[in-house]
């Protein structure tokens, strides 16, 4: 290698150390930026609302107060992005369970052999209910998140009717075929004398993109199959990272290669002037 070639070796390795170095020192120096920007991407990451069944619509399609007998407006619940949502004739409500809301989720409730419906009050201590209609074996709510998410689910509550408790056949969550919960033998909290209603609260949220909360009550007496309701069910989406941390770090750093070459050429036409 000839003594020219070489001094233009050196002096491009010289302006990517530099370069490099300058970086690093910005980022130092705005350190409280970057861990902004960091603790945002962690953030972003769950996002949880509650259902909590407090509207429908009217015969003229205006958003009212629950009904009791009234179904489910096929649209609430789904793709929440806060408390108060505008909707057609009016205004629906959620919850929040602090992580923020769910704008990738659709919800679809159902009962099997029947449809579903609305109930103001006697279940528990819980106010505004869904119900599956009598004759009908499970009461369901599906919950399916955009490609690209997962619906995590956190809780839920069930109490019986008239302020009852019952023992029904079982409550899952599943994914597809798969079991993420399954519990036998559920005691349905109603009555006075103890809980006003029975949580199903998982610590560790169960994930997957699409979720099915399936409240088995099949064991019932005919007529009694509309006497558990759900209220409150907290859910969330969890997004995938749009860039991983480490790529976005391989991106900064390589992103300087082409920075120092910029400064050699500048640094050369002004030599040249």
């Amino acid at each position: 290698m000839d003594k020219k070639a070489l001094a233009e070796l050196i002096s491009m390795v010289r302006s990517i150390f530099i370069t490099v170095f300058l970086g690093i020192k910005m980022i130092i120096r705005h350190a409280s930026v970057f861990v902004a920007i960091i603790l945002g991407v962690f953030a972003s990451i769950s996002h949880a609302s509650i259902i909590e069944f407090d509207q429908v619509r009217d015969a003229f399609g205006n958003v009212v107060p629950t009904i009791s007998g009234r179904a489910p407006e096929p649209d609430y619940g789904d793709r929440i992005s806060a408390s108060i949502m505008d909707v057609s004739g009016g205004q629906f409500t959620y919850g929040n369970g602090g992580e923020g809301f769910t704008p990738n989720v659709v919800l679809d409730f159902f009962a099997e052999n029947n449809g579903v419906s609305l109930w103001t009050n006697q279940y528990g201590d819980l106010t505004n209910v869904l119900i599956g209609n009598n004759n009908s074996i499970s009461l369901n709510v599906l919950l399916t998140a955009d490609s690209g998410f997962d619906v995590q689910l956190y809780n839920f509550d069930l109490a019986g009717w008239p302020n009852t408790d019952y023992t029904i056949n079982a409550v899952r969550v599943l994914n597809g075929s798969n079991t993420l919960f399954s519990q036998n033998n559920v005691v349905v909290e109603g009555d006075a004398t103890g809980p006003g209603h029975t949580i199903f609260d998982f610590t560790t949220p169960l994930t997957a993109p699409e979720l099915l909360i399936q409240i088995d009550y099949s064991n019932l007496a005919g007529g009694q199959h509309d006497n558990i309701g759900i209220d409150n069910i907290r859910f969330g989406q969890s997004p995938p990272a749009i860039v991983p941390l480490p790529a976005a770090w391989l991106l900064f750093v390589t992103g300087l290669i082409p920075v120092a070459f910029y400064r050699r050429k500048t640094r050369d036409l002004r030599l040249k002037g």
